[in-house]
């Protein structure tokens, strides 16, 4: 019998930098790596983009009016893909997009990431009160405004460091009570952190939450904003085939802004994935904030507007990288709520539902997170 090689790797005191009455004053995360100590250091592992950049173009490069079904056939248009999806889902319903399918962009090396795992967070002292049948973290911190910001990723593959930027914004808030607001940025992720992947054609969540703890990440505002040391440099895509290069590594913050790059950076403390059980990510979500989960995307996710999202009808087109907000259920059918990074045009204003407690699309295999440092 073969048996896992766990590795202790800490244990993390989480009292005394809270205010009074935050749920991670009762709480210590030990952390475990059930691989060789040698992995868990990231390396640069992906030193050439190529063959995930030609693999997600060949599955992404059909314009909208030419919808590969997964059956064989191919319909010629997005409404009519779109029918096809509402003929077979019984859980949600498609529509038709402001923007053409192939403009959505995902962002995560699938391949890679198996390659670089954070270490396991696991509870040690667990609050026993049973969780709610739906919550939505929106609601309980009502005082964190990113909670309700839908980020947009533009052209660029970039929903690994989007999604993550946009989750640490949200603890940032959470941990420190509502005292503290600080808007991450993706564009120092992006540029500088050249072990999270390749910028816009794709990177790992997992080492963009290490490099929050080693490097720590500046602020920014969206695309056009002059918000923050970086704001994030892409717009939606204009046309069919557009791509952005990615952004060069500036160490220094845009004109306007009065604080220099090194004292702009904000820390994480540790960066832990989390169980692959479906009350271990409830309980996440619900006592620490919300969390970062990837997926396998099929083109079918990209027409979502309402429900449950179950995969359908289609083909694969990538892994994607969203926040987990909260959960429900909805008709008889558990979902996670989450947000997405498409903008508030896309889905149910930017946010979608997907179902839970099934793994659905390694849903619930591939969620992670950490904890903010307040120095």
């Amino acid at each position: 019998m073969a048996f896992a090689l766990i590795v202790l790797i800490g244990v993390f005191s989480l009292q005394g930098s809270l205010g009074t009455g935050s749920a991670e004053n009762k709480l210590g995360l030990k952390l475990v790596v059930k691989t060789s100590v040698e992995d868990t250091q990231p390396k640069n592992y992906y030193r050439d983009s190529t063959s995930y950049g030609s693999r997600f173009a060949d599955s992404s490069s059909f314009a909208p009016e030419f919808f590969r079904t997964g059956y064989g056939n191919v319909l010629t248009s997005q409404a009519a893909f779109v029918e096809a999806i509402n003929n077979r889902s019984t859980t949600w319903k498609a529509g038709v997009n402001p923007q053409r399918n192939d403009q959505y962009r995902t962002g995560v090396l699938s391949d890679e990431s198996m390659k670089f795992q954070l270490p396991l967070g696991f509870v040690l002292k667990k609050d026993e009160q049973p969780l709610p049948m739906s919550f939505d973290a929106r609601q309980k911190w009502s005082y964190c405004p990113s909670m309700n910001m839908v980020r947009n990723q533009g052209c660029c593959d970039s929903s690994y460091a989007v999604a993550a930027v946009s989750t640490m914004t949200d603890r940032w808030c959470v941990h420190s009570e509502g005292k503290a607001q600080f808007n991450f940025g993706a564009y120092d992720v992006l540029s500088c952190c050249h072990r999270c992947g390749f910028g816009c054609d794709g990177g790992v969540p997992s080492a963009v939450w290490h490099y929050w703890v080693e490097n720590g990440i500046t602020s920014g505002g969206a695309f056009g904003s002059h918000e923050g040391c970086q704001s994030y440099p892409f717009d939606v895509c204009k046309k069919s085939g557009d791509s952005n290069d990615t952004p060069r590594c500036l160490r220094f913050c845009q004109p306007g802004y009065n604080v220099t790059y090194p004292e702009d950076k904000h820390y994480g403390r540790v960066a832990y994935t989390v169980p692959k059980d479906e009350e271990r990510i409830m309980y996440e979500v619900f006592n620490f904030g919300p969390a970062q989960a990837t997926f396998t995307m099929y083109t079918d996710f990209v027409q979502y507007k309402s429900g449950v999202y179950r995969h359908t009808f289609g083909v694969r087109v990538g892994t994607h990288s969203v926040k987990v907000m909260g959960w429900g259920v909805e008709n008889d059918v558990k979902y996670w709520l989450c947000a997405n990074s498409w903008g508030a045009q896309w889905g149910d204003g930017g946010f979608f539902k997907i179902v839970r407690g099934e793994d659905h699309l390694s849903f619930e295999t591939n969620v992670v997170a950490g904890l903010p440092l307040f120095r």
